[in-house]
């Protein structure tokens, strides 16, 4: 029992003193402390991999109670491959490829499960590494970019080569970190990310906004990426990009664009003299490579050649930032004539009478362009669907009809109504699956006072003003008072007269 306390009081040492004043992440302390119970370091991962990702860095990032060399020789003791103090890897010999799968399958806390407890350093490093795989486990892009970090600070640089594993395990949430990270001015973490990367065949940008495809955010924050650390060879990726269907992804690459061809000039590219067939010098250095700007620059003006009609000389300064921004111009003045032409598609529909067709049609107007070209009609039409359904009594669709109604015009003379709509229909959805709709039909009522159904349906959740079972409990309580309070007197009388 001694044993056990004094263990659960090393981990609270270890990982609590950064939580001491905070309430929230204490249950990151609480979990990591049952690891010195016996508990188990897979399960622990998972249990923490929902926790703030501030609270499980801060554990990275603690004051070691073991020194480095002491964790170190744990990770040798297993056979893990670890950096020196400089951060160098000892160079392997080439692998095969069932070998460099089989490093990929390498489980450190299984390894480190079957060491003696008292091992030095042991305790520590097994929190550690549980904290990295909550990390990798929890599926968030931020969560990449401490992992990576901690593959480079000081105290938890030794897991490095567990760091890799588990980057590459949560691709693609991952991309964006290790791409920022392959353009680092750091050479070191530029290698590492690199490596990374090519591991997983994401190094080519294409490849890499290929693995986002599915998740709209991720692929937004890559474009971020690209722009951020000005990745020279993603430049016709994002450009390929700034006319996209989707309107967030659309505005991001933009952004990504724009930080390419704006600011300051970057840092010219080193120049040699390159030697010339049949062995001559050249008298004049050629730089080694092209800028992001230059690379841009080109791209830019073949874009602008093909889509705007327009031609450059070869001497001729080009301002960029407003050849982007007609560029641009061109390509929303193409799609508003092509949502002016769906939106009169939906019209016609609406008119004819097929009041979900007209809605299909703005669906796929809000999703390519994320705004309507007519926001009160097509907020009628939306409204007029909604009306239909909840005559239908399709408490769910006409939920959603109302909601757009009221989101594609929200400053309108209609958007109460679909807003009062709105609150009736999910109070009413609510009802027909056997739970409390009173709160919505109440503000349903608020909104529109004159909205019949939702006044009715208020009335009748409204509670009595006067509930006859509570008066009548407070009458059956007064008269067992009153029948005690009579036989204590008498029994006190009786009493007396003795």
């Amino acid at each position: 029992m001694r044993r056990t306390a004094l263990a659960l009081a090393l981990v609270g040492a270890l990982a609590g003193p950064a939580f001491a004043d905070d309430p929230q992440p204490r249950a990151v302390d609480v979990v990591l402390a049952s690891l010195s119970t016996g508990a188990d370091p897979l399960k622990a991962a998972d249990e923490l991999k929902t926790a703030p990702i501030d609270a499980l860095a801060q554990v990275l990032t603690r004051r070691h109670a073991s020194s480095v060399d002491e964790r170190r020789a744990v990770l040798r003791a297993i056979k893990a491959s670890t950096p020196d103090k400089s951060g160098k890897f000892e160079a392997p010999a080439r692998q095969q490829a069932d070998a460099i799968r089989a490093d990929d399958a390498f489980d450190w806390l299984a390894e480190l499960a079957r060491l003696d407890p008292s091992t030095p350093g042991r305790a520590e490093v097994i929190t550690d590494v549980v904290v990295i795989r909550a990390l990798a486990r929890s599926g968030r892009r931020e969560a990449a970019q401490v992992i990576l970090d901690a593959g480079f600070a000081s105290e938890t640089m030794i897991y490095r080569d567990e760091c890799g594993r588990q980057l590459r395990e949560m691709a693609p949430q991952s991309l964006p970190a290790l791409t920022a990270g392959s353009q680092s001015n750091d050479k070191p973490r530029a290698r590492y990310a690199t490596y990374q990367l090519e591991r997983m065949d994401r190094q080519e940008p294409g490849k890499a906004m290929s693995a986002t495809t599915a998740d709209e955010d991720l692929r937004v924050a890559q474009l971020a990426a690209f722009g951020d650390s000005h990745h020279r060879e993603a430049v016709g990726t994002v450009l390929r990009f700034v006319d996209d269907p989707a309107p967030r992804v659309r505005a991001a690459a933009r952004a990504a664009w724009l930080d390419y061809v704006t600011g300051p000039p970057p840092k010219g590219a080193p120049r040699k003299k390159l030697v010339l067939p049949g062995g001559k010098t050249a008298n004049k250095a050629t730089p080694m490579w092209l800028t992001y700007r230059e690379l841009a620059a080109i791209e830019l003006e073949r874009t602008a050649e093909d889509v705007l009609g327009e031609t450059f000389d070869d001497d001729e300064t080009v301002d960029l930032a407003a050849l982007s921004q007609r560029l641009f111009a061109h390509y929303d003045g193409e799609r508003a004539k092509l949502d002016e032409t769906t939106y009169a598609a939906a019209k016609a529909k609406s008119s004819a009478g097929d009041l979900e067709g007209a809605a299909r049609e703005l669906d796929g107007l809000l999703v390519t362009a994320g705004a309507l070209p007519h926001p009160a009609e097509a907020a009628a039409i939306y409204l007029a669907l909604a009306q239909s359904l909840e005559e239908a009594g399709s408490w769910d669709a006409a939920a959603a009809a109302y909601g757009k109604a009221q989101g594609v015009d929200a400053a309108g003379s209609r958007a109460t109504d679909a807003e009062a709509g709105r609150e009736y229909a999910l109070g009413k959805s609510l009802e027909a699956a056997g739970k409390d709709g009173s709160a919505n039909f109440r503000r349903a009522f608020a909104l529109k006072p004159d909205y019949a159904p939702a006044a009715a349906a208020a009335a009748k959740a409204e509670p009595p003003a006067h509930k006859p079972w509570l008066l009548w409990s407070a009458l059956g309580v007064a008269v067992v008072a009153a029948a005690l309070l009579a036989l204590g007197l008498i029994t006190n009388r009786k009493r007396q007269r003795a």
